[in-house]
């Protein structure tokens, strides 16, 4: 589900004032008792309980969407360490393993930063990158060590290995997920409250009021937004890059 950060903010920051605004006007013209004020310590105090607790409500979720944005990202620069000392390891390796070891360590960020990426997208994964871990583990059980230092040197191959596997599915867990159905809930219908509360809030001067309640709403619509956006981390303009997996294959693929 690629999202395209442009179109959605638009829509978002400016559609959800654009509709409270709108909403307010029709509530001015059906109900023009609420301009008089006449109830705004009621509704003032209304407007700060439930706006307090909403604002609570959304810093806990966009914390919690940003620590799990973050460890995607050292998720995936852990998985292209992984790769990367996998690659030196080989290096003390007798042949032919150390060159096929190699060169599967180079398709493999070769395909991680590009099919498997864009699948990511999607939520799925690549079968060939999940093939090519069969390979390497393959090619390591054939392995030969002559010398206490190909022995020390394959055994950490092999922790290696095991890690860049871990590493995979983690990631491809995280794509996977989404957020919690729940919070969506306690996100759309606290925000709709919120809004609903500020609506009926009475100010003589209309365009002040226009001000108000659309300046309320596109604050609300951004905290949305940034939330919608940090809880996809492998899909849309601001995504977790391949670029540590393109460097393992730039430095190298030759």
């Amino acid at each position: 589900m690629h999202l395209n950060l442009w179109l959605l903010g638009t829509l978002l920051i400016v559609g959800i004032p654009l509709l409270t605004v709108l909403v307010q006007a029709a509530i001015r013209r059906l109900a023009p008792s609420i301009i008089e004020g006449e109830h705004n310590e009621v509704a003032g105090f209304l407007i700060a309980v439930v706006g307090v607790v909403y604002a609570v409500t959304l810093a806990f979720i966009v914390i919690v969407t940003w620590e799990a944005y973050r460890e995607a990202h050292e998720t995936v620069d852990t998985e292209a360490g992984s790769l990367r000392s996998l690659y030196r390891d080989s290096r003390a390796l007798s042949e032919p393993t150390r060159t096929r070891l190699g060169d599967l360590v180079v398709q493999y960020g070769r395909e991680v930063a590009g099919p498997e990426w864009d699948a990511l997208d999607d939520g799925e994964s690549s079968e060939a990158v999940f093939g090519l871990i069969g390979e390497m583990f393959a090619t390591l059980g054939t392995a030969t060590a002559t010398t206490p230092t190909q022995e020390t040197f394959l055994a950490d191959a092999v922790v290696r290995l095991n890690d860049l596997a871990q590493d995979r599915a983690k990631r491809i867990s995280v794509a996977e997920e989404s957020q919690v159905s729940i919070l969506w809930a306690a996100i759309i219908l606290g925000g709709i409250f919120t809004i609903g509360f500020a609506l009926l809030f009475g100010v003589s001067n209309e365009r002040l009021h226009y001000v108000m309640v659309g300046g309320f709403a596109a604050v609300l619509a951004l905290q949305i937004l940034v939330i919608l956006v940090l809880s996809l981390p492998f899909s849309g303009d601001v995504r977790v890059s391949p670029a540590p997996f393109e460097r393992v294959v730039r430095d190298f693929g030759g």
